[in-house]
């Protein structure tokens, strides 16, 4: 039987992939970050469960790919003031 809690990150990587609004998909990918951290703490060094640590290094990637492509992550820096 599946642990109840191992689609907790799930729901929101699912709506930030189909998100086009960038604030409210900021938002989902903050949450699917955090989602996401509290399950790889749930899983602890269990040698159980790689297949969802699968999914869940493909989804970092996703979100790595949407910070940078759609969100312009990391942003700028400024430039230093002429001195």
């Amino acid at each position: 039987m599946p642990d109840s809690n191992s689609s907790s990150w799930k729901q929101p990587y699912i709506e930030a992939l189909r998100e086009s609004n960038k604030k409210k998909l900021s938002e989902l990918v903050y949450a699917t970050e955090a989602a996401i951290l509290l399950r790889l703490f749930e899983l602890g060094d269990s040698a159980d469960h790689d297949e969802e640590r699968n999914e869940i290094d493909a989804a970092y990637a996703d979100l790595l790919t949407i910070k940078i492509h759609k969100l312009g992550w990391p942003p700028s820096m400024p430039s230093k003031p002429a001195q």
